[in-house]
């Protein structure tokens, strides 16, 4: 109980300075205020990354992790307010990627291993963290009312899944990974999810083109995030477990940033994907 009022008063904070971002992200000092927060995530998250990775032998060069991070996370900032940038970070991508190779010429031990591990660690962390910025600066909607989309429905997925299971819950839905997810706490997680689209749907309808979220859209999106979510948080936690780590860092009453991003790093994609792609 004490570690949950823990868990609640700092989310409660988080929450707020979360808002308060949203609210000014438009404003021209507070946009670079955001690219500079979600840089430092995905920074921490990455050096808490690397802890897995030296726990089961792996080497990453984390000044080039770094400094890739910080150019991509910039580059999809850049993509989204500037239309002739759009391809800028594939660009940065491909040569952090030409980098890490680069570095790794003077030494031939286990560099396959290394250049696998920074390798994923972009993809799986920085990416997802990029994409962020650009659903949240998206030129053609008002991209804070998706991202506001995309974080309600996520963590309400997990938040009602840990509830119900909690005292509810009877079926493990993957013991061996987590012990504390079941099957009844993800299915009305999936349930929460729905709903929570649902209620986005509605306000759709008060916002005329700022923010459009059609019949099948809400269905759908709802249905996907709220499967996808729970299945982002336990690959999170397969990487721990095979690392022997329990939580990403000892942040109080937060874990890990890692911890905290968790399920946002697969359904982050999807609403970039559906922005990007499918929707215009």
């Amino acid at each position: 109980m004490k570690d949950l009022k823990r868990r609640l008063f700092v989310s409660s904070i988080s929450i707020a300075a979360l808002v308060l971002l949203l609210v000014f992200a438009y404003h021209p000092i507070f946009q670079y205020v955001s690219v500079g927060l979600v840089t430092l995530l995905a920074a921490v998250a990455i050096w808490e990354y690397e802890q897995f990775a030296k726990a089961k032998g792996g080497r990453m060069i984390l000044p080039a992790l770094m400094t890739i991070t910080l150019l991509e996370i910039f580059s999809f900032y850049a993509s989204a307010n500037f239309s002739e940038f759009r391809l800028l970070p594939g660009a940065v991508f491909f040569l952090g990627f030409l980098l890490l190779f680069a570095l790794h010429f003077k030494h031939r031990e286990g560099v396959i291993v290394d250049l696998a591990v920074s390798t994923f660690g972009l993809i799986y962390i920085v990416i997802p963290m990029g994409m962020i910025l650009w659903i949240l600066y998206f030129p053609k909607e008002d991209g804070r009312l998706w991202v506001a989309y995309l974080l309600i429905v996520t963590k309400i997925t997990d938040t009602g899944a840990y509830f119900f299971g909690s005292l509810w819950g009877r079926r493990k839905l993957a013991p061996n990974i987590s012990p504390g997810k079941t099957v009844e706490g993800a299915l009305f997680g999936l349930i929460s999810a729905i709903l929570a689209s649902f209620i986005f749907y509605l306000l759709s309808a008060t916002q005329d083109a700022r923010f459009r979220l059609g019949m099948i859209e809400w269905i759908t999106l709802g249905l996907i995030l709220g499967v996808v979510a729970p299945f982002s948080d336990l690959s999170e936690s397969l990487l721990k477990r095979d690392a022997k780590i329990k939580d990403s860092n000892a942040l109080p009453g937060l874990g890990g940033v890692l911890d905290a991003i968790d399920s946002l790093l697969f359904t982050t994609p999807i609403i970039f994907f559906y922005l990007q792609y499918i929707k215009h």
